[in-house]
Protein backbone atom coordinates (compact mmCIF):
# COMPACT_ATOMS: atom_id res chain seq x y z
CA UNK A 1 0.00 0.00 0.00
CA UNK A 2 2.78 2.33 0.85
CA UNK A 3 4.58 1.51 -2.39
CA UNK A 4 1.48 2.50 -4.38
CA UNK A 5 1.28 5.86 -2.59
CA UNK A 6 4.97 6.53 -3.20
CA UNK A 7 4.59 5.65 -6.87
CA UNK A 8 1.57 7.96 -7.21
CA UNK A 9 3.44 10.74 -5.46
CA UNK A 10 6.44 10.38 -7.78
CA UNK A 11 4.11 10.42 -10.82
CA UNK A 12 2.37 13.61 -9.60
CA UNK A 13 5.71 15.28 -9.01
CA UNK A 14 6.91 14.39 -12.52
CA UNK A 15 3.72 15.75 -14.07
CA UNK A 16 4.07 18.97 -12.05
CA UNK A 17 7.69 19.47 -13.12
CA UNK A 18 6.79 18.86 -16.76
CA UNK A 19 3.95 21.41 -16.65
CA UNK A 20 6.18 23.98 -14.96
CA UNK A 21 8.87 23.48 -17.60
CA UNK A 22 6.36 23.99 -20.40
CA UNK A 23 5.05 27.14 -18.72
CA UNK A 24 8.58 28.54 -18.42
CA UNK A 25 9.40 27.66 -22.03
CA UNK A 26 6.34 29.47 -23.41
CA UNK A 27 7.44 33.03 -22.48
CA UNK A 28 10.91 32.30 -23.79
CA UNK A 29 9.47 31.14 -27.11
CA UNK A 30 7.23 34.18 -27.25
CA UNK A 31 10.23 36.40 -26.55
CA UNK A 32 12.20 34.77 -29.37
CA UNK A 33 9.28 35.29 -31.76
CA UNK A 34 9.01 38.96 -30.71
CA UNK A 35 12.72 39.47 -31.29
CA UNK A 36 12.44 37.91 -34.74
CA UNK A 37 9.52 40.18 -35.60
CA UNK A 38 11.45 43.24 -34.40
CA UNK A 39 14.36 42.32 -36.68
CA UNK A 40 12.14 41.86 -39.74
CA UNK A 41 9.77 44.80 -39.09
CA UNK A 42 9.83 47.51 -41.78
CA UNK A 43 11.73 50.74 -41.04
CA UNK A 44 9.79 53.70 -39.66
CA UNK A 45 8.79 56.45 -42.06
CA UNK A 46 11.35 58.70 -40.42
CA UNK A 47 14.09 56.29 -41.59
CA UNK A 48 13.19 56.79 -45.24
CA UNK A 49 15.28 59.01 -47.47
CA UNK A 50 14.53 62.71 -47.35
CA UNK A 51 11.90 63.73 -49.89
CA UNK A 52 13.05 65.83 -52.85
CA UNK A 53 12.91 69.58 -52.43
CA UNK A 54 9.59 71.16 -53.24
CA UNK A 55 9.10 73.76 -55.94
CA UNK A 56 9.72 77.36 -54.99
CA UNK A 57 6.40 78.95 -54.03
CA UNK A 58 7.75 82.23 -52.63
CA UNK A 59 11.03 83.54 -54.13
CA UNK A 60 11.48 85.81 -51.12
CA UNK A 61 11.75 82.77 -48.83
CA UNK A 62 14.41 80.63 -50.50
CA UNK A 63 16.54 78.97 -47.83
CA UNK A 64 18.43 76.55 -50.11
CA UNK A 65 19.99 78.08 -53.22
CA UNK A 66 20.92 75.88 -56.18
CA UNK A 67 20.90 76.00 -59.98
CA UNK A 68 17.12 75.55 -59.97
CA UNK A 69 15.98 77.86 -57.16
CA UNK A 70 18.27 80.66 -58.41
CA UNK A 71 16.02 81.18 -61.45
CA UNK A 72 12.70 82.02 -59.69
CA UNK A 73 14.65 84.35 -57.39
CA UNK A 74 16.02 86.17 -60.45
CA UNK A 75 12.61 86.29 -62.12
CA UNK A 76 11.12 87.94 -59.02
CA UNK A 77 14.12 90.28 -58.74
CA UNK A 78 13.51 91.38 -62.33
CA UNK A 79 9.86 92.14 -61.60
CA UNK A 80 10.79 94.31 -58.63
CA UNK A 81 13.50 96.10 -60.57
CA UNK A 82 11.25 97.04 -63.48
CA UNK A 83 8.41 97.98 -61.15
CA UNK A 84 10.65 100.47 -59.37
CA UNK A 85 12.30 101.58 -62.61
CA UNK A 86 8.85 102.28 -64.08
CA UNK A 87 7.80 104.47 -61.16
CA UNK A 88 5.50 101.94 -59.49
CA UNK A 89 1.74 101.87 -59.90
CA UNK A 90 0.96 105.58 -59.87
CA UNK A 91 -2.34 106.94 -58.58
CA UNK A 92 -5.18 105.68 -60.77
CA UNK A 93 -2.68 105.44 -63.60
CA UNK A 94 -1.73 109.12 -63.33
CA UNK A 95 1.90 110.24 -63.21
CA UNK A 96 3.01 113.34 -61.37
CA UNK A 97 5.87 115.06 -63.17
CA UNK A 98 8.10 118.09 -62.69
CA UNK A 99 11.06 119.64 -64.47
CA UNK A 100 14.49 119.86 -62.89
CA UNK A 101 17.53 121.31 -64.71
CA UNK A 102 15.77 121.02 -68.03
CA UNK A 103 14.83 117.36 -67.55
CA UNK A 104 11.42 115.89 -66.87
CA UNK A 105 11.09 113.72 -63.77
CA UNK A 106 8.23 111.74 -62.31
CA UNK A 107 7.45 110.90 -58.71
CA UNK A 108 7.37 107.27 -57.68
CA UNK A 109 4.00 105.90 -56.64
CA UNK A 110 2.93 106.26 -53.01
CA UNK A 111 3.89 102.72 -52.05
CA UNK A 112 7.59 103.32 -52.84
CA UNK A 113 8.03 107.10 -52.77
CA UNK A 114 10.29 107.19 -49.68
CA UNK A 115 13.71 105.57 -49.37
CA UNK A 116 12.60 103.30 -46.54
CA UNK A 117 9.63 102.05 -48.55
CA UNK A 118 11.68 101.51 -51.71
CA UNK A 119 14.44 99.70 -49.81
CA UNK A 120 11.89 97.46 -48.09
CA UNK A 121 10.39 96.61 -51.46
CA UNK A 122 13.68 95.90 -53.23
CA UNK A 123 15.20 93.96 -50.33
CA UNK A 124 12.62 91.20 -50.77
CA UNK A 125 14.89 90.13 -53.66
CA UNK A 126 18.16 92.06 -53.30
CA UNK A 127 20.72 92.69 -50.61
CA UNK A 128 20.77 96.17 -49.11
CA UNK A 129 23.99 96.96 -50.96
CA UNK A 130 22.55 96.01 -54.36
CA UNK A 131 19.38 98.00 -53.60
CA UNK A 132 21.43 101.05 -52.61
CA UNK A 133 23.35 100.89 -55.91
CA UNK A 134 20.06 101.03 -57.81
CA UNK A 135 18.73 103.96 -55.78
CA UNK A 136 21.97 105.92 -56.12
CA UNK A 137 21.96 105.54 -59.92
CA UNK A 138 18.30 106.14 -60.76
CA UNK A 139 16.56 107.97 -57.92
CA UNK A 140 16.59 111.56 -56.68
CA UNK A 141 14.76 113.21 -53.79
CA UNK A 142 12.49 116.14 -54.66
CA UNK A 143 10.40 117.89 -52.01
CA UNK A 144 10.75 114.90 -49.70
CA UNK A 145 9.61 112.35 -52.28
CA UNK A 146 11.52 109.98 -54.50
CA UNK A 147 11.53 110.67 -58.20
CA UNK A 148 13.25 109.49 -61.39
CA UNK A 149 13.64 110.54 -65.00
CA UNK A 150 10.36 110.20 -66.87
CA UNK A 151 11.45 107.48 -69.27
CA UNK A 152 10.54 103.86 -69.82
CA UNK A 153 12.85 100.91 -70.25
CA UNK A 154 12.58 97.16 -70.47
CA UNK A 155 14.31 93.97 -71.52
CA UNK A 156 13.60 91.22 -74.03
CA UNK A 157 15.57 88.63 -72.10
CA UNK A 158 13.44 85.75 -70.83
CA UNK A 159 14.75 84.93 -67.38
CA UNK A 160 11.97 82.41 -66.79
CA UNK A 161 13.70 80.19 -69.38
CA UNK A 162 17.21 80.84 -68.08
CA UNK A 163 19.60 78.22 -66.78
CA UNK A 164 22.22 78.63 -64.06
CA UNK A 165 25.65 77.12 -63.44
CA UNK A 166 27.42 77.67 -60.14
CA UNK A 167 30.93 79.14 -60.35
CA UNK A 168 31.81 79.48 -56.67
CA UNK A 169 30.20 79.01 -53.27
CA UNK A 170 30.54 79.50 -49.54
CA UNK A 171 27.87 78.86 -46.89
CA UNK A 172 26.58 82.45 -47.31
CA UNK A 173 27.69 83.51 -50.80
CA UNK A 174 27.28 82.03 -54.27
CA UNK A 175 28.18 83.11 -57.79
CA UNK A 176 26.28 81.76 -60.80
CA UNK A 177 26.72 82.08 -64.53
CA UNK A 178 23.24 82.66 -65.94
CA UNK A 179 22.40 81.73 -69.53
CA UNK A 180 19.40 83.86 -70.53
CA UNK A 181 17.69 83.38 -73.90
CA UNK A 182 15.87 85.92 -76.03
CA UNK A 183 12.36 85.18 -77.30
CA UNK A 184 12.37 82.34 -79.83
CA UNK A 185 11.26 84.61 -82.65
CA UNK A 186 14.33 86.79 -82.17
CA UNK A 187 17.37 85.26 -83.79
CA UNK A 188 19.83 86.26 -81.10
CA UNK A 189 22.28 84.18 -79.11
CA UNK A 190 21.64 83.74 -75.42
CA UNK A 191 23.23 86.23 -73.06
CA UNK A 192 25.53 85.15 -70.26
CA UNK A 193 25.38 87.13 -67.02
CA UNK A 194 27.41 86.66 -63.85
CA UNK A 195 25.21 87.12 -60.77
CA UNK A 196 26.23 87.14 -57.11
CA UNK A 197 23.93 85.93 -54.35
CA UNK A 198 24.18 86.33 -50.60
CA UNK A 199 22.28 84.79 -47.71
CA UNK A 200 20.66 87.47 -45.56
CA UNK A 201 19.39 85.95 -42.33
CA UNK A 202 17.62 82.75 -43.40
CA UNK A 203 16.99 83.71 -47.03
CA UNK A 204 18.96 84.22 -50.25
CA UNK A 205 19.09 87.56 -52.06
CA UNK A 206 20.63 88.86 -55.28
CA UNK A 207 23.84 90.71 -54.44
CA UNK A 208 24.45 92.24 -57.88
CA UNK A 209 22.95 95.64 -58.67
CA UNK A 210 19.80 95.08 -60.76
CA UNK A 211 20.93 97.37 -63.59
CA UNK A 212 23.91 95.03 -64.12
CA UNK A 213 21.65 91.98 -64.42
CA UNK A 214 18.60 93.14 -66.32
Amino acid sequence: MKSKQITAGILSLAIGLTSAGMAMAAPAANGAQSAAKAQTAPANKSDKKTAPAQKVTDPALIKSLNHESAIPLLVEAGKRYFYALGGGTGTDGEIETFTEKGKEYRYLSADIDTKDELLKYLMKSYTKQASEFFIKKFIIVHEGRLAQLNADSGSLLEFQRATAKMISMTPTKRVYKINVPFPKEIKESSKYIIVKFEKVGDYWRVDTAPQLVF
